[in-house]
């Protein structure tokens, strides 16, 4: 597999996961469930499939940071607003 084909791979696991996690969360709040194993393992595949994105995408992550200022600030607050919806 080619590297964007790993960034893709590893972004719709994270589209998955994250979901599942915090539905899992939620059913583990509600129910007062003190040790609650799914959401304990949902949450470590999703803490590793973020940190092997963050891997993945570092490049581009420290693209954001140099360059021209005003770049920076489009690209910065378009990714805020598609993050945020």
């Amino acid at each position: 597999m080619k590297k964007r084909d790993w960034r893709f791979a590893i972004s719709i696991l994270l589209l998955i996961f994250l979901p599942i996690t915090a539905i899992l969360e939620f059913i583990q709040a509600q129910l007062e469930l003190r040790k609650f194993v799914p959401h304990r393992y949902f949450a470590y595949i999703t803490i590793n499939l973020a940190a092997i994105h963050v891997l993945l995408n570092w490049k581009r992550f420290l693209h954001y940071f140099s360059g021209s200022k005003k770049t920076n600030e489009k690209e910065f607050l378009l990714t805020l607003l598609l993050f945020l919806s």
